[in-house]
């Protein structure tokens, strides 16, 4: 009775000593396999691409948590736009160091953190610190062009579809005043789309239509070499280049005006049997009438764009010209 307690307890104690081993085993090759791995070629990858090669996974690690810092925010609020991985590096890879990785891998990543933005037709132009500075922004935009009228018809509005939202914002976009806002909002600068050919019309002068066309005179001259801007004559062509404005926001503003109106006096023939055919005369010399015009004249980005009546009101009529037409047959 007593062996076989002996022998039993034999057993047990070596089962558990072969358990003990193989956990021990078990912990080493993990261990092993960690190392391996992180101490092993990685490649960063952005939308499955191969990017960078690094000689570890942590040299890979650094280099993404480095661009994060880089921003100036807080790393763990950073997201990138693109998806960016790191993944074991193919064994004919060839590692390049930290400071090249983290070059190549900032030019092709987009860093996001979440900002109160300007949204122009549903894509973030502006990141800003909280929503009074953008409601701000926005303000001062409108104000920065119905300044420039004297009888604004209306409160300005935006061309574009316009909100303010708290969402991932490119770290690029961020500005800390509404004042540096609207220098992104309205950085302009025109950029060539085409060329058309304009025709002089009367009362035309070069200067004009140089600055209806959003050129300068010396530009108006060098589209046009031979041509003497200050001699033009009624139907000359002159080329001009059709230029797309850069800003990211169009300020539309209405300037309201009145003036009056002269109404053509209007003609009433009537036939005489006095009169051969082919000759007329003047009954009634007729008299012009009078209209009160109100026009708004649109601009956007204080560059006039159009012009249209609002209402006009008859302040005179006018009394038509009579003319007696002949109608007796010549013998």
């Amino acid at each position: 009775m007593d062996s076989e307690k002996i022998i039993r307890s034999l057993r047990l104690q070596l089962v558990i000593e072969r358990i003990a081993i193989a956990s021990i085993a078990l912990v080493l090759a993990a261990t092993w396999a960690v190392g391996h791995i992180k101490s092993g070629k990685s490649v960063i990858l952005v939308d499955g691409k191969a990017v960078a090669c690094v000689v570890s996974r942590g040299d890979a690690e650094d280099v993404l948590t480095q661009i994060k810092r880089d921003t100036g925010c807080n790393p763990s609020e950073i997201e990138f736009q693109q998806d960016v991985r790191v993944a074991r590096a193919p064994r004919d890879a060839q590692p390049i160091s930290r400071h090249m990785a983290l070059c190549t891998v900032r030019g092709v990543v987009c860093p996001l953190a979440p900002r109160w933005a300007i949204i122009v037709n549903s894509k973030p132009v502006v990141g800003l610190p909280d929503k009074q500075t953008a409601g701000d922004a926005l303000e001062q935009a409108k104000s920065k062009y119905g300044s420039l009228v004297t009888n604004i018809a209306e409160e300005p509005q935006f061309k574009e579809e316009v909100t303010v939202d708290y969402i991932p914002v490119p770290t690029r976009l961020f500005c800390q005043t509404a004042e540096d806002a609207l220098k992104v909002l309205f950085a302009d600068n025109p950029v060539e789309v085409g060329s058309a050919v304009y025709t002089v019309k009367n009362g035309d002068i070069a200067i004009s239509i140089a600055s209806r066309n959003g050129l300068k005179l010396s530009d108006l001259e060098a589209l046009n070499p031979g041509v003497n801007l200050a001699r033009l004559a009624i139907g000359d062509k002159l080329r001009i280049k059709i230029t797309k404005s850069s800003a990211k926001l169009t300020v539309v503003v209405r300037d309201q005006s009145e003036k009056t109106q002269p109404i053509p006096a209007p003609v009433q023939r009537v036939s005489s049997a006095q009169l051969y055919e082919g000759d007329s005369t003047t009954l009634s010399p007729g008299k012009d009438g009078e209209r009160r015009v109100k026009v708004a004249t649109v601009y956007e980005n204080g560059r006039k764009v159009g012009s249209e009546v609002i209402s006009e009101e008859i302040l005179k009529e006018p009394s038509p010209k009579r003319i007696a037409v002949g109608i007796k047959h010549r013998r």
